[in-house]
């Protein structure tokens, strides 16, 4: 089917309207003239994906990753070329923030970008699949795992293992799962941790300096020290930014906003390892109060910052004992999925001066906006991070301050 492509779609793709239908076409950017492929079609909704592309727009990046777009389903904006990368985010983000509060969507429009070069990934999980001897990301609408030569998401050292790593699972006999793995910011440390049923001696890998089990089992060490810029200890399978050359921008943002305002009790609602609450004291912080759900990540937060305070258990936890009572300021970077009902509305009501609010979902962040402004808390300033280059995924920051 030949389409003339409008805008994209919160998600990346090409909209396009036709016979009374919108397609959704992957592959495509405002302005082209392509020819698109059915995938999928359902109540006036037709989802595709580009075949070819008769007329090509200024954003697309003329030699994209070879596997993107179908061999491999990791980068779904590969075709996007670095120059314009900022503009299709914000493109995409507009339907997003449709139901926002106007002042967040002026905020995004007018956001500052911060991009990142390829290669990027320090943290991440590979699948498995032992009968094709392969190690990779899933293919695009698949189950079946790609081959990543030439991958530009994973450091070049890491993907120079992938081949021995496989036949070192192989011949240990591991099942198909997931492998998660933690390099540090120079990519010549890494640690993996299995994620799938083995109760079998993990194999000695090349290149790495720890293998676990989910159940405890493995061998050598089981944390990095990754300087963030301070060094961290970091536990592999806890959580930390994946996008090693954005990490010293994350980091004096919040210092940053802490210093600017003068913020000296904060709070760290999903704290992880420390990084952010680390980067409030850089600012000045003197009080930093940690939040962290994961006994280990939350075991390593307390050695990163001995003079913080740290409390192992859920948000929603935490805001019901009280521990958003006396900070100043509130840093949230929750899941996926946003904040709870009982998080938000506790944040909403609580007396900060102000919210650092860092989001991967610019959806879920539009929901959690309005609350927050019925609280009486307004949009200062967003900031766009290309965390997940070559993804449709961008992080959002902003900060809301009392009106």
């Amino acid at each position: 089917m030949e389409l003339e492509i409008q805008t994209l779609a919160y998600g990346g793709r090409g909209v396009a309207r036709r016979g009374g239908e919108v397609w959704f076409v992957s592959g495509a950017l405002p302005g082209e003239r392509v020819v698109a492929a059915e995938e999928r079609r359902r109540r006036g909704i037709v989802e595709a994906r580009v075949v070819d592309v008769l007329s090509c727009s200024s954003w697309r990046e003329p030699e994209p990753c070879p596997k993107a777009l179908g061999a491999c389903g990791g980068c779904d904006f590969a075709h996007v070329a670095i120059g314009f990368r900022e503009k299709a985010y914000k493109v995409a983000l507009f339907g997003a923030l449709r139901g926002a509060p106007e002042s967040l969507a002026q905020a995004v429009a007018k956001a500052v970008f911060v991009p990142s070069p390829w290669y990027y990934r320090l943290r991440g999980r590979l699948h498995w699949a032992p009968e094709a001897g392969q190690l990779g990301f899933f293919a695009s609408s698949s189950h079946r795992v790609a081959d990543l030569g030439g991958c530009r998401v994973l450091s070049q050292e890491l993907l120079a293992l992938l081949p021995a790593w496989a036949q070192c699972l192989q011949r240990a006999g591991v099942p198909a799962g997931e492998l998660e793995f933690l390099e540090d910011v120079a990519a010549k440390r890494r640690l993996l941790l299995f994620r799938g049923a083995f109760s079998g001696h993990l194999p000695r890998l090349p290149g790495v300096d720890g293998f676990w089990g989910l159940r405890g089992r493995g061998w050598g060490e089981r944390e990095l020290i990754l300087e963030l810029p301070l060094p961290l200890a970091v536990p592999v399978g806890a959580f930390v930014q994946g996008n090693r050359f954005l990490l010293s921008a994350i980091w004096n943002t919040v210092a940053a906003v802490v210093r600017e305002g003068g913020f000296l009790r904060v709070l760290d609602l999903y704290g992880g390892v420390g990084f952010l609450a680390a980067a409030a004291q850089a600012g000045g912080a003197q009080e930093v109060t940690v939040v962290e759900v994961s006994k280990r990540a939350a075991q390593a937060a307390r050695a990163n910052l001995p003079q913080a305070r740290v409390l192992p258990m859920p948000a929603e936890v935490a805001v019901g004992q009280g521990a958003l009572g006396g900070a100043s300021l509130l840093i949230l970077d929750p899941p996926r999925g946003g904040l709870s009902p009982a998080v938000r509305q506790a944040v909403a009501s609580s007396q900060a001066s102000a919210v650092l609010y860092i989001s991967c979902d610019a959806a879920c962040l539009a929901r959690d906006a309005w609350l927050l402004q019925s609280g009486g808390f307004a949009v200062r300033w967003a900031k766009l991070f290309d965390l997940f280059a070559g993804t449709h995924h961008v992080e959002l920051a902003v900060l809301f301050q009392r009106a």
